[in-house]
């Protein structure tokens, strides 16, 4: 993670052909950044700066400041973590079995591209909470846990899949098309189209 004030900013995320760069700024200081491409499972560069100086350095600023700051050699460097995407991506017919049940990626991994991986595992938390504390019957509650959650993770993954999917566009003429049609979508309407995914609210009152 680079600190420092050159390279301070607004949070943003930008898109390329098969690639992606983000960057998010943390409250102490330090900026978060993450990257993406389209390669093969267990792929591993020798040297990662150098293969993100490779794929990203010609890219706008901030971008080459910030891979600046992941140099090994300078004065204060940042760690780079490199990690393959892995989801669910065909649903589980159900997140329990007799008194166990399963939460967040244990029981719908997504892509992180709504980031909403660990906010579905604290949805989870709090539904199968209220349930427990409401029914004596230990299985029953995990079922309606299951029911409660289900459609909703599987939407929600859903979603996350679309958006990686339009994300890594690789084609001239595709991402050409794509990126006309996110300049033209009005901020206000791609603010909405999240509230389904942000307007969650959770079960009336606190577990007893």
């Amino acid at each position: 993670m680079p600190r420092g004030r050159r390279c301070a900013g607004r949070r943003a995320e930008t898109w390329g052909r098969g690639e992606r760069f983000g960057i998010v700024p943390l409250a102490d200081g330090r900026i978060y950044v993450y990257a993406t491409a389209v390669t093969g499972p267990a792929v591993r560069p020798a040297d990662h700066h150098a293969e993100l100086i490779r794929r990203f350095g010609a890219w706008h600023e901030p971008i080459p400041a910030l891979l600046d700051r992941l140099d090994p050699r300078h004065p204060e460097p940042a760690g780079i973590l490199h990690h393959d995407f892995h989801e669910l991506a065909a649903p589980l017919p159900r997140f329990h079995a007799g008194r166990v049940a399963l939460l967040g990626d244990a029981a719908h991994a997504m892509t992180p591209n709504l980031g909403q991986g660990g906010c579905q595992a604290v949805e989870d938390a709090v539904v199968l909470a209220h349930l427990l504390a409401r029914h004596t019957d230990v299985p029953a509650a995990l079922a309606a846990y299951t029911r409660a959650r289900h459609r909703r993770t599987v939407r929600v993954g859903r979603r996350s899949r679309r958006i990686g999917e339009l994300a890594r566009l690789s084609h001239p003429l595709a991402v050409s098309l794509r990126n006309l049609a996110v300049r033209a979508t009005p901020r206000a309407a791609a603010a909405r189209a999240l509230d389904e995914v942000l307007g969650w609210q959770p079960p009336p009152g606190p577990p007893r």
